[in-house]
């Protein structure tokens, strides 16, 4: 599962961003070409708000609607790598490929959105780490 990522910013400065933190934000390239950066799900200490608690959208319970009452758009996170931990949590840092992207999704509540990682099941070399696991496909910038 990605549970942080990792990038370098227009500075050079490499940045590292993980959930649960409650100030976590993911990175997505705005339509003027722009970095926006939106908070990344609701986390484990905000009960109520309208959003699904995590930072994770199973893919399988988008395309069966579960996610419409939060008007689901489609994005590609902007990251290097992410994080995923072993059954130990022994972090593991996994490198995204050359123009790939995560896919993720920014759900919309009233007036505020975040953004929720899709997650699939692993690739079988990497199922031994966790039964989900982020989609990764190519950017829609390519």
């Amino acid at each position: 599962m990605c549970r942080g990522i990792k990038l370098t910013d227009n500075t050079g400065l490499e940045k590292r961003i993980e959930y649960p933190d409650p100030q976590a934000a993911l990175p997505i390239r705005s339509a003027e070409g722009q970095i926006k950066w939106l908070r990344w799900g609701n986390n484990l200490e905000e009960k109520e708000g309208g959003f699904f608690l995590g930072g994770w959208a199973r893919q399988a319970s988008l395309e069966q609607g579960k996610w419409d009452k939060l008007k689901p758009e489609p994005v590609d996170l902007l990251a290097e790598e992410f994080l995923s931990r072993d059954p130990q949590r022994n972090p593991h840092w996994i490198d995204i490929p050359p123009g790939h992207a995560i896919k993720g999704i920014i759900a919309t509540h009233h007036d505020e959105r975040r953004i929720y990682v899709i997650t699939t099941e692993p690739p079988e070399e990497y199922a031994w780490m966790d039964d989900r696991w982020p989609v990764i496909a190519p950017s829609a910038r390519n």
